[in-house]
């Protein structure tokens, strides 16, 4: 007779899986937010013009409740809205301004307009009348396109 009972003085041969189980769900939202960032941060389809920056430039709205959206012209001439979530293919100029306007009387863009910069990331390869017929269809609706670039690298 002894005053420790038997399950007691044997070894535990299971192994708890509880905290692996955790960390694998951690793991796995890590990384599920990595690759939903790395799409919003990079759309690798398009070359960036390249620019020399300006001496004494600074940035042209430092403010915080300016709304952006972005657009890009690729090589083709094909335009495409840029989202956080996936860039969606827009067939025409038509298009492109009538989702302005829709989205303008919603409500998801800012009543001033001018607090609304439509960013337009264009292929250095873009025919030039892609370019300019998505710059007048923009103006046209009332709102202001701006595009983007890389600055040079010095060497």
């Amino acid at each position: 007779m002894s005053l420790v009972p038997e399950e007691k003085l044997k070894p535990n041969l299971t192994i708890n899986l509880a905290p692996m189980i955790d960390f694998l769900f951690l793991m796995l939202a890590f990384f599920a937010t990595l690759a939903v960032t790395r799409v919003t941060l990079f759309d690798t389809n398009l070359d960036l013009v390249k620019l020399e920056k300006e001496k004494n430039s600074n940035l042209v709205y430092s403010n915080d409740d300016i709304f952006q959206i972005n657009l890009s012209i690729s090589q083709d001439g094909g335009y495409k809205w840029i989202t956080e979530i996936k860039d969606y293919p827009m067939s025409s100029i038509e298009e492109i301004q009538n989702e302005l306007f829709h989205q303008y009387n919603i409500g998801v863009l800012p009543k001033e307009k001018n607090k609304t910069q439509v960013l337009l990331h264009i292929d250095k390869k873009a025919p030039w009348s892609s370019i300019a017929h998505l710059i007048f269809a923009i103006r046209e609706v009332g709102f202001e396109a701006m595009p983007i670039y890389k600055p040079l690298e010095k060497k």
